[in-house]
């Protein structure tokens, strides 16, 4: 199978590389040093990998070496231990730990202690163990045929599976996008749908030759006027394939709601006839309703305000060897709970930052990202670190574009760059995950977030 099934995936493994170091040259490995080790490959290590890193890191992947056997491991021993010493490895969480919120649910870097185990492990020479002591191997479905939330979340397969019309992709060309519509009734019987509320969407290729050509994708409902607002559903790229609302919040889905899919495809080389994605969707159970409508994804642009000393969103224009900022302001016009943080640029992004002017004057970091284009990395925040925005509240997206040499991400410094769709332009935009809540509810939520941080009262002297 080859390693560049994509453009992405191409990206992927050289992303991979350049993490780790030169993989091309094996780690010499010295005898085991004096004393005798605590921490063993099979009894610690091997437990770590398996749960973070193996998914990527096995044959048929792009990552750059499989880490499933002890020889495997061992042979990269020293490149591990740095890796994760750095933070790169497990990859693709770029929050910049010095400001902002720092609790999510999903954050994958290790915990302290497992770094320290694979340092201990590698310093005592690496040693292997009692192979009994090895975790019962997982058989690790393809992409095409894997659903995250069901693995992971144990809800089972979808309620849903939506599967776009096919597309054939040009064995050379530019990159194509495919925008067609696909009605729900074509899935699943109307009077059996009924009028449900979604908790989760996910987005995989169809096939195995689908996700070589696969760049990413958005779906939206499209829906009649007299039903109402529809608005996005999900989104996929390198990094993301899964949408989780709140528990107590969800999106409305109408048997007659047609499915709008906006698919990036890549040309790789040969044909790829009747490329598709599918999207899965856990719906809540049947007469459920849950508390809150979420809008789930809301986009807000750099580059779309009232300053005009600074340039427009689809003005924009980097200079060779040069940089660019972009600022949007936003005026929230409701109150709002904000569940993720999702960054978006190209090639050419430096970094993305969101603040919050409340109010009352103060003025808060939210988070800054640091941009790494091969990681769409929705961020989810912990219940009690949700921001909560009263209306009124001023949203600040300020995005940084780099175009020069030290960016690493960069193809050619000496090209000008304007907006557009293809990775080689650019675009900059941040997604939250937004759910707008009425006066009472969230004057409630905030009244429950200060008690939880109040020190205990009594008990001291």
């Amino acid at each position: 199978m080859s390693r560049i099934k994509s453009f992405q995936n191409f990206c992927l493994a050289l992303t991979g590389a350049m993490l780790i170091g030169t993989l091309s040259l094996p780690t010499e490995v010295s005898a085991q040093s004096a004393g005798t080790a605590d921490v063993t490959y099979s009894g610690d290590v091997a437990h770590i990998l398996q749960e973070s890193c193996v998914r990527c890191h096995r044959p048929g992947t792009a990552a750059p070496m499989a880490l499933q056997s002890y020889e495997d491991v061992r042979r990269w021993g020293r490149r591990i231990q740095n890796a994760v010493q750095d933070g790169m490895m497990p990859p693709g969480w770029y929050v910049d730990p010095t400001v902002g919120i720092q609790d999510f649910k999903n954050d994958p870097i290790l915990p302290n202690h497992e770094i320290q185990a694979i340092v201990d492990w590698v310093e005592a020479g690496m040693p292997e163990g009692n192979t009994s002591d090895l975790p019962e191997p997982i058989e690790f479905k393809p992409d095409h045929e894997y659903w995250a939330l069901e693995d992971n979340q144990g809800w089972g397969p979808p309620d849903l599976i939506i599967e776009s019309p096919p597309f054939t992709v040009p064995a050379n060309s530019g990159d194509q996008w495919w925008e067609p519509d696909a009605a729900i009734q074509d899935v699943i019987d109307r009077e059996l749908l009924g009028e449900r509320w979604i908790r989760a969407v996910e987005t995989r290729p169809a096939d195995a030759e689908s996700g070589y050509v696969f760049h990413h994708a958005n779906t939206s409902l499209r829906r009649s006027a007299d039903n109402g607002p529809g608005g996005g559903l999900s989104s996929a790229a390198v990094g993301k394939r899964t949408d989780m609302y709140p528990e107590d919040a969800g999106k409305l889905i109408l048997p007659d709601d047609q499915i709008q899919f906006s698919m990036h495809l890549y040309p790789i080389g040969r044909e790829v006839v009747d490329a598709r994605i599918q999207v899965g969707v856990w719906l809540y159970p049947d007469g459920e309703e849950p508390k809150y409508r979420t809008n789930d994804e809301t986009s807000f642009n750099s580059g779309e305000s009232r300053d005009l000393s600074l340039p427009r969103y689809t003005d924009l224009l980097i200079p060779p060897n040069g940089y660019q900022m972009l600022r949007g302001n936003f005026v929230l016009q409701e109150n709002a709970r904000i569940h993720s943080i999702r960054g978006h640029m190209h090639l050419r992004g430096g970094y993305q930052m969101m603040e919050a002017i409340y109010p009352d004057g103060r003025r808060e970091v939210i988070n800054k990202i640091d941009w790494n284009h091969l990681w769409h990395t929705t961020h989810i925040y912990e219940d009690d670190a949700r921001p909560l925005l009263p209306k009124g509240t001023v949203i600040i997206a300020t995005s940084l574009l780099d175009n020069t040499a030290t960016n690493p991400s960069n193809p050619d410094p000496d090209q000008w760059v304007v907006y557009g769709r293809r990775s080689a332009s650019e675009m900059a935009h941040i997604r939250f995950g937004i759910t707008y809540v009425p006066d009472d509810d969230f004057e409630q939520m905030v009244e429950e977030r200060e008690q939880k941080r109040r020190p205990a009262a009594g008990g001291g002297e």
